[in-house]
């Protein structure tokens, strides 16, 4: 995510004695986690590092992937993969072996660490072709299967475990969204568009439902409809329809979708101009319950607020935790707001502390009913826990040094959370940490 120049103004301004101190890892970790202390895997590279991504598997096993991308010469772009070691800590990312030239999601099989990769042509920039390939637990790598080609340009990508061990491939590019679905490690099914040649989705987000099914849900052209598309458990997504579609000159962004008992809660934020050229931006959220039934969308954030950078997430048994920015000239706070039991709403919103503009929350729910949530602030990552049965998060408590951005928050199948962040304006580096 690219920051505001006014953001970028002030840390450069910075003095280079506090840089250096980040750097060597004068860090704090939060109270009452096991976390790791922050590893670097990344060194400081003097071009843009793009996509911070986490997977984990059942047995705790963790990676971390990201790009690194000269934006005046997008052929030479890398992508790298880090992998969490034995003792807890992670080890240095390597680069995966071209022509890969960018990591578009990542997720676990099993003890298989599954990749949706990128590439071009020779001397292009990304991404022509999109392909899968395995790593398996001894660090042999698979041959790669293409699932789409042709893509033509920047390219956005998911990978989805799904719970009958199935694992779901969504591909958004500029022209259109397919889905493709595996069995296991076997080979994924032939790729299936979801739209239209010439229709590419704005907003996106998918996640799978109880028994293996999945759903996508996007927006299309100027981003005033949800549309979503649903498949069974062993079949992949099709008959895409419009679940809900907000007032003229509303615009819909910031999709997100998380489980919930019998059905999907998706998010977003909504924005418009009223009659007299006043912006306004609400944090919004409805119940996905079957094709047949109205969805009822409701307000997370209070009218007045400019609400951005929506962050929700949810398990089958109902609890669902969003976050959120509330920004008001260049000061931007972070508000939260919690459902803890089935068949309620969400309860009211908090103010949670200070967030940097333009440097997003990231919630993510344990499988033991226990919630982060991660910010920025003052150029440092903080978490804040909320425990299960608790009615209000925690105090944040510091993760890194100062200069952090584009963070990266996600908690594994098997308890364990992982944070990764880069470090550094002009010469930013990448760091993770691990809590088990």
């Amino acid at each position: 995510m690219e920051r505001p120049a006014a953001l970028i103004r002030v840390l450069r301004a910075l003095t280079t004695i506090a840089a250096t101190a980040a750097i060597c890892g004068l860090l704090a970790a939060p109270a009452g986690a096991r976390w790791a202390s922050p590893v670097e895997i990344a060194a400081p590279s003097s071009i843009d590092v793009l996509g911070p991504q986490i997977a984990s598997s059942q047995a705790g096993a963790a990676a971390v992937s990201f790009n690194e991308v000269n934006l005046d010469a997008q052929a030479t772009a890398a992508a790298f993969l880090a992998l969490a070691s034995p003792d807890g800590g992670f080890g240095v990312a390597r680069a995966l072996a071209p022509p890969v030239q960018e990591i578009l999601a990542l997720a676990f099989s099993g003890s298989t660490l599954e990749l949706l990769t990128a590439k071009a042509a020779r001397g292009q920039p990304c991404c022509g072709t999109v392909q899968v390939t395995r790593r398996a637990a001894n660090g042999t790598f698979s041959r790669p299967q293409t699932l789409v080609a042709g893509v033509g340009g920047g390219t956005i990508g998911r990978l989805v475990a799904l719970a009958n061990g199935r694992m779901l491939a969504v591909i958004a590019g500029p022209e259109r969204l397919w889905v493709a679905e595996a069995k296991g490690t076997r080979s994924f099914a032939r790729a299936r568009g979801l739209t239209p040649a010439g229709v590419a989705p704005v907003a996106l987000a998918v996640a799978g439902t109880p028994g293996g099914g999945s759903t996508v849900v996007w927006t299309e052209g100027t981003g005033q409809s949800v549309i979503s598309a649903s498949g069974a458990p062993g079949a992949a997504p099709s008959r895409p329809r419009t679940v809900l579609t907000a007032a003229a000159g509303h615009e819909i962004d910031g999709l997100q979708l998380v489980p919930r008992p019998g059905g999907l809660t998706v998010g977003w934020t909504e924005s418009w101009n009223d009659a007299l050229g006043a912006y306004h931006s609400q944090a919004m959220a409805a119940d996905l319950l079957g094709a047949a039934k109205p969805v009822r969308p409701r307000a997370l954030s209070a009218p007045a607020d400019i609400a951005s950078e929506l962050s929700l997430a949810g398990d089958v048994r109902g609890d669902q935790v969003a976050a959120w920015d509330v920004c008001s000239s260049e000061v931007c706070a972070l508000h939260g707001s919690i459902r803890r039991a089935a068949g309620r709403w969400f309860g009211a919103a908090s103010r949670l502390g200070r967030i940097d503009v333009g440097e997003g929350p990231q919630v993510t729910m344990g499988p033991a009913r226990g919630s982060l949530v991660g910010w920025i602030t003052g150029g440092r990552v903080v978490l804040a826990e909320l425990g299960a049965g608790a009615s209000r998060f925690g105090a944040p408590r510091p993760l890194s040094g100062s200069l952090a951005g584009d963070l990266g928050l996600a908690y594994g199948p098997s308890g364990e959370a992982v944070a990764t962040w880069t470090q550094g304006t002009l010469n930013p580096d990448v760091f993770a940490s691990l809590s088990r």
